[in-house]
């Protein structure tokens, strides 16, 4: 009997330290996946938070890159505005022209040079502003989420650890005892139920539960909602959206008041100094077709709902044509007389005409319309919030892209916010920025 209990003896021995070697590499194999994971998963979380950067300096680089063309464009112009204005200005270096196209000629050049100052300031404030938000971002909201020293202890697990194990864990005998299933309260029927069917030891669960957060180790995300960074300069994206839309919209005001000064210009100084006639038609031909060309391009959509839809862009560029029509007769030979001097007042008028319904133009297609919803997002097309009244008859010349409000659904849960999740917070419960809606159209 002595025999048979120290035989029986020696086999559970073999069998438990058997049993007791195998889990043990089981743990060491797992413990090495558990630090694995924890590194792969902040090095992922880690890239994102970089594309989140990126995300903030592509959105900024895109309103200061448009602001410097802007400023840029501003800085030629005004030498050639004040070249106009001062030093080749008419009346000089030859016998002045006409009251009635002077009157026309400063009006443009004068307007032009407001328009000038006006979009140069819009775009240096759009563009330092823009500069400032993503400064703000990048050096106090988005950063790399680099693991502390804490938490790198925390993830690594030492070998003796092994024996804070439960016996059961330990001296496990594969296929014969399967591990324990994890359950959880059902909160309807208050009884224990399995989470999963999955049999994993208890030093899993216990990794699930330290890392991920979770009992079930899911990402603590929701696909639907919004990164945070996107929620944040979207919000900032307010204090200069303006300034970036009216720059541009003032580009292609000046551009209208300055191409038609500059034909006037070049008229008068055809007429008055050289004494021709045809070279006043070619020039002011060339001017014209410019004038229309950007009209054209720039005006593409429909004007402000409600407004008086009066597509005075049609006409305007060619009151210079108008006008050297007047030029023609006042520098002819023709014997002056009432019906003549009649004649070219009355052409001399038209073109004041046109350009007051010009100036009421203006002013019309720059106002702006409140939405009511978002706009659908088309891809490489503009986009903005509801919250952003811009003017319609520019919305395919402004080249604004805001914030998006929601991201692709196809897009996979960021890694970080199961970081975010085991901190006991959760990564996309993110405030949005309140909409500032302004009042319903009338």
């Amino acid at each position: 009997m002595a025999t048979a209990a120290a035989e029986v003896a020696a086999v559970g021995t073999a069998a438990a330290a058997t049993a007791f070697r195998y889990n043990r590499e089981n743990y060491m194999f797992d413990q090495g996946l558990r630090w694995g994971r924890f590194t792969t998963g902040y090095s992922m979380a880690m890239a994102q938070a970089a594309m989140y950067r990126e995300d903030i300096r592509d959105l900024t680089a895109f309103t200061v890159t448009k602001a410097d063309t802007y400023h840029t464009v501003g800085v030629i112009f005004f030498v050639l505005n004040f070249q106009l204005i001062m030093a080749g200005r008419l009346g000089v270096h030859g016998p002045s022209p006409p009251g009635w196209l002077l009157g026309l000629y400063w009006t443009n050049i004068c307007s032009a040079l407001m328009f000038l100052v006006t979009f140069t300031w819009m775009a240096m404030h759009a563009a330092a502003r823009a500069t400032a938000g993503a400064a703000y971002m990048l050096t106090r909201h988005v950063r790399l989420p680099i693991p502390t020293p804490a938490m790198l202890d925390k993830a690594r697990k030492t070998g003796n650890t092994y024996e804070q194990q439960r016996v059961a864990d330990v001296f496990r005998v594969p296929f014969a005892m399967p591990a324990p299933q994890h359950v959880e309260e059902d909160p309807d029927t208050g009884m224990q139920m399995p989470k999963s069917d999955r049999r994993m030891p208890k030093w899993y669960r216990d990794e699930v539960e330290q890392l991920g957060g979770k009992g079930d180790g899911a990402a603590a995300t929701a696909p639907e909602q919004n990164p945070e960074h996107f929620e944040l300069y979207r919000g900032l994206q307010n204090e200069w959206w303006a300034h970036d839309v009216y720059s541009r919209i003032g580009v292609l005001y000046f551009m209208s008041h300055w191409l038609t000064s500059a034909s006037l210009y070049s008229m008068c100084h055809v007429f008055t100094e050289l004494r021709c006639i045809w070279p006043a038609y070619t020039v002011t031909a060339c001017f014209v077709a410019a004038h229309r060309g950007i009209l054209q391009l720039d005006i593409v959509n429909k004007p402000r709902e409600g407004s008086i839809s009066l597509p005075v862009e049609k006409v305007v560029p060619f009151v210079p044509f108008i006008a050297v029509v007047g030029m023609t007769f006042d520098y002819s030979v023709i014997p002056p007389s009432g019906a003549v001097m009649g004649f070219i007042y009355f052409l001399a008028w038209i073109c004041y005409i046109i350009q007051f319904a010009w100036a009421l133009r203006l002013y019309d297609l720059a106002s702006p319309q409140v939405q009511m919803k978002d706009r659908e997002e088309v891809a490489g097309r503009p986009w903005w919030p509801q919250e952003w009244s811009l003017p319609p008859a520019f919305e395919e010349t402004v080249y604004m892209v805001g914030a998006p409000k929601a991201i692709d659904p196809s897009t996979t849960p960021c890694l970080q916010q199961e970081m975010h999740a085991a901190k006991g917070k959760r990564g996309y419960e993110v405030k949005p920025v309140k909409a500032r809606r302004g009042p319903p159209p009338p």
